[in-house]
């Protein structure tokens, strides 16, 4: 062992740390607050139905007013605000009076209660008839954009027609005749639309699920005559073919095969008449001389 020993002594600095700062907790914060906006908004937006989404995207676009339909995103025509304001501070209109959806004459509210009185006397007769009860669920009864629809559709079970043919079975025949019953008091005119499955003829036939269509459609027209429906009312009878299925994931769905029947409001009739209206005379004669 050496005589001599060296001896190292390490000395050590201690500094005193500078206190942290709350810069930190603020901005946890504000994360916490935007996190549970985002969840808080995600929880809505998934309870919200396409009408109410579509009514929301109008708010954004003019906040003062809603005018059009939840159907379609329109601009608004002017701002309503509702406001009884004693100062006119501009850009605002006063509360409705009356119904909602009268304020401009249209009369919409009272059709829309006559809509909804039939839809009820449709339910109320269903849950009456035993002969009716038992195709309940093939009877699709709602309120539409275009009026009250009441769709009859076809099961593998219970087929309304037969195969191929447009000839209605009997109790197919006394449910249309039922609903016929019922819409006889209306003065509104009504729509009849035939629909098939994808399921369709030889490819050389000459009678396709068009004609098919249409004459089912046809069927049902008769059937609501007989029933008691004015045959003045009726304003379209088509055949659509599996144009527009019930079953859009599977068009071999039996369901697709259906007859569409609507009561038309106001609107959904300007529109059809203006699809189906003939030109004047005067101004085709003129596009014919040019």
């Amino acid at each position: 062992m050496s005589d001599e020993e060296s001896i190292i002594i390490k000395r050590l600095n201690k500094c005193p740390h500078s206190a942290h700062g709350g810069a930190w907790k603020i901005a946890f914060a504000d994360f916490m607050t935007a996190t549970a906006a985002f969840f808080l908004m995600l929880w809505v937006l998934g309870g919200t139905n396409d009408e109410e989404m579509k009514a929301m995207a109008e708010f954004f676009r003019d906040p003062t007013v809603i005018e059009s339909s939840p159907m379609s995103i329109v601009e608004s025509k002017e701002a309503g605000r509702t406001a009884d304001a004693m100062i006119d501070m501009g850009g605002f209109k006063d509360a409705p009076k009356g119904k909602e959806g009268d304020e401009d004459g249209s009369g919409k509210a009272e059709e829309k209660e006559q809509m909804e009185l039939m839809k009820q006397k449709l339910e109320e007769k269903i849950e009456m008839s035993e002969a009716l009860k038992e195709f309940k669920e093939q009877l699709k009864i709602e309120i539409t954009p275009n009026g009250l629809q009441v769709q009859i559709l076809d099961d593998r079970r219970k087929p309304m027609f037969g195969t191929g043919v447009d000839i209605p079975k009997a109790y197919a025949a006394k449910i249309l005749q039922e609903v016929g019953s019922v819409l006889a008091s209306t003065d509104k005119s009504i729509s009849i639309a035939g629909h098939t499955d994808s399921s369709g003829y030889h490819s050389n036939s000459e009678y396709t699920n068009w004609e098919l269509s249409a004459d089912r459609a046809n069927a049902a027209r008769r059937l609501l005559l007989n029933g008691g429906v004015d045959d003045k009312r009726i304003a379209q009878v088509v055949g659509l073919a599996d144009t527009v299925p019930f079953d859009k994931e599977n068009p071999y769905n039996p369901r697709n095969r259906r007859i569409s029947i609507i009561v038309l409001n106001k609107e959904a009739e300007a529109r059809l008449k203006s699809l189906s209206d003939a030109p004047d005379l005067e101004n085709l004669t003129t596009q014919t001389i040019q």
